[in-house]
């Protein structure tokens, strides 16, 4: 049976710590360190311009969220990308957005609603500027957690939504993604604005099995490169 991956305190997490594991998470979910790669401390450690200890634990961090696999004896190596993974992460999101979205339903105010129009958009690009429309697309589903008043629920949509940015990045056209966003966005808004929970959470799910069935289909038809499947 696998270890459950637990965390607790540690007398040396501090700002070495933060910033080692911010530039390492990056460094994952940008594409720099590929899935199946190794990741030694030493010579993470030299590029970083830091010691091992905070690369240490780092990579220590990232393993416990699931973005690194460890072997005993040979060390971290970067996490590969499955229809399972996709599946799991998709899956999560659905039952904590779905629920924060009929919350919002429930507590957003006039101000808020107006907001969550405004954010709604998600621009059609080219995909040099992919950065842009996924920015868009983050700032508006973390402003529907916001509206549900749970930061725990926001710190972990947060974390599920840096990893389906990992997954694009490794290949994935956003086009087909982009296309009906804007739509989809519209209507969780509008089913918040008449404070109609149930449809703000159906509208949610519907939006996410779209995004899940549009990147399993990209994965198994080999557009999402480097998986090592």
């Amino acid at each position: 049976m696998a270890k459950a991956r637990t965390r607790s305190a540690r007398p040396s997490d501090g700002p070495h710590v933060e910033r080692a594991y911010r530039n390492l998470k990056a460094g994952i979910v940008e594409g720099r360190y590929r899935p199946g790669a190794p990741l030694s401390e030493v010579s993470l450690a030299s590029e970083h311009g830091m010691s091992r200890t905070p690369i240490r634990e780092g990579l220590a961090r990232l393993w416990q969220e699931g973005y690194l696999d460890r072997v005993v004896g040979h060390g971290y190596f970067v996490s590969r990308v499955t229809v399972q993974q996709i599946h799991d992460t998709f899956d999560v999101r659905r039952l904590l957005e779905g629920a924060a979205a009929a919350r919002a339903a429930e507590l957003a105010g006039e101000a808020e609603v107006a907001h969550l129009r405004g954010l709604a958009p998600v621009p059609l690009i080219s995909s040099q500027a992919y950065r842009l429309a996924e920015s868009a697309n983050v700032h508006f589903h973390l402003a529907i957690a916001r509206c549900a008043r749970n930061g725990l629920a926001c710190d972990l949509i947060e974390r599920l939504l840096a990893q389906v940015d990992r997954f694009m990045l490794l290949g994935v056209s956003f086009g087909p993604f982009e296309e009906g966003a804007t739509g989809a966005h519209l209507d969780i808004v509008e089913a918040i604005a008449r404070h109609d929970a149930a449809g703000a959470r159906a509208r949610m799910e519907e939006h996410l099995d779209c995004g899940s069935r549009l990147m399993k289909d990209a994965l198994m038809r080999g557009h999402l490169t480097a998986v090592g499947l």
